[in-house]
């Protein structure tokens, strides 16, 4: 199992990270399994909201075709629905003490806890948690005593 941080959807979704894209088309055919939560799409949203270059136009587009293919992906095992979405949903989790408390427990950032969490959900599958942040990636899980997850850092 494949989980993907945040910023490989969006570098995928705009095709601006070749590994990224390999990695959502290999999901959307179901070569590769994945999961990703509702956190996780509000931050991808968010982040074409803040991806220069863009119209208004251009930015709603983008987060309709990603939706929309969030739906065709037979590869993604975990994805919410509607029901999931609420206003404030990114400033909840960050704002957790649960989220502080794991982030000072493993030296994570807190932003980057819920896909933490959803790799431990799915430990029964061995995730590696793909992700362009160099500090992230070297987070040791056996450590931990999370030896069922593993990360890998994609430039």
């Amino acid at each position: 199992m494949k989980i993907l941080d945040t910023n490989l959807w969006v570098f995928g979704m705009l095709g601006t990270n070749s590994r990224a894209v390999e990695l959502l088309d290999a999901i959307e055919r179901g070569e590769t399994v994945s999961a990703i939560n509702a956190y996780m799409i509000q931050e991808a949203l968010n982040a074409v909201d803040r991806t220069p270059g863009l119209t208004t136009t251009e930015q709603d587009e983008l987060k309709t075709l990603f939706l929309a293919r969030l739906s065709r992906m037979t590869g993604l095992i975990e994805a919410p629905s509607s029901r999931d979405f609420e206003d404030g949903l990114l400033d909840q989790r960050r704002s957790a003490v649960q989220t502080h408390l794991l982030a000072r427990v493993t030296g994570i950032q807190p932003k980057d806890i819920p896909i933490l969490v959803l790799a431990f959900k799915h430990r029964n599958r061995n995730p590696t948690v793909f992700t362009n942040d160099a500090d992230f990636a070297a987070f040791a899980p056996d450590e931990y005593d999370l030896s069922e997850l593993s990360f890998e850092h994609v430039a």
